[in-house]
């Protein structure tokens, strides 16, 4: 009946963070190709470290993306609460030189209900305070939030978020399927996640059932799929 219960609640609305199972991520690096028309485009080197914030268990994680030689280059990090992959703390860095297009130096602390940092551009400096009445996820943390969720066979998630240039929205997810996906380290049975922020535009990702990993996504022509070499 437990689980019958827990199905209910995640149909029916948000996700709550005791529903969430980060703890079995497992911590340790993995680089994706990110593709475009089945071609490489680029790599992302995604690095998961256990660690401890405030007395509490954490994952440390960093996303890197590179595109076109490093015309593109993009770096998320992340502190969350190793269980319910609730963020602390978030700082990207987009571009190397200030002329690069698109370059920003953010900067997020969350706590006591409330978003609080910098963002910096070429046009300055913004500072940024909000006030979240709920707890939220980043925004820009997308496939490792995925594969935390508790993945049950038909079931429908949804998971209060904010992104510092959207402000706050909702991911949507619903488990579709499972299959085996090719790896370079051989096959893995996986979950099919439907997921994102716009319900009519959904990314298909892959999530590994045990150990839970992010194995890749599919959106169109673009993907990103487990292997590849990174630097």
């Amino acid at each position: 009946m437990t689980s019958l219960f827990l199905l209910a609640a995640l149909v029916a609305g948000d996700v709550t963070p005791a529903a969430m199972q980060g703890a079995r991520l497992r911590a340790g690096s993995a680089c994706y190709t990110l593709t475009a028309d089945g071609k490489a485009m680029g790599t992302t080197l995604q690095t998961i470290t256990a660690t401890r914030a405030g007395g509490k268990p954490a994952w440390d994680i960093v996303v890197h993306q590179k595109v076109g030689n490093g015309a593109f280059d993009m770096r998320d990090h992340f502190v969350v609460d190793r269980r319910t992959l609730l963020p602390l703390h978030m700082d990207s860095r987009r571009g190397v030189a200030r002329t690069d297009r698109g370059w920003h130096r953010i900067a997020l602390d969350y706590a006591g209900g409330r978003i609080t940092g910098t963002r910096e551009t070429v046009s300055g400096t913004t500072a940024i305070d909000v006030a979240a009445d709920q707890p939220v996820w980043d925004g820009n943390l997308w496939g490792v939030t995925f594969a935390a969720l508790p993945l049950e066979h038909g079931a429908r998630y949804t998971l209060p978020f904010w992104q510092y240039d959207k402000g706050f929205g909702r991911f949507t997810a619903r488990v579709v399927g499972r299959e085996s996906v090719d790896t370079p380290s051989g096959k893995v049975t996986a979950w099919i996640v439907e997921a994102g922020e716009d319900p009519a535009h959904l990314l298909r990702y892959h999530i590994a059932r045990s150990p839970r990993q992010e194995l890749g996504y599919s959106a169109g022509s673009h993907g990103q799929r487990l292997g590849g070499t990174c630097s």
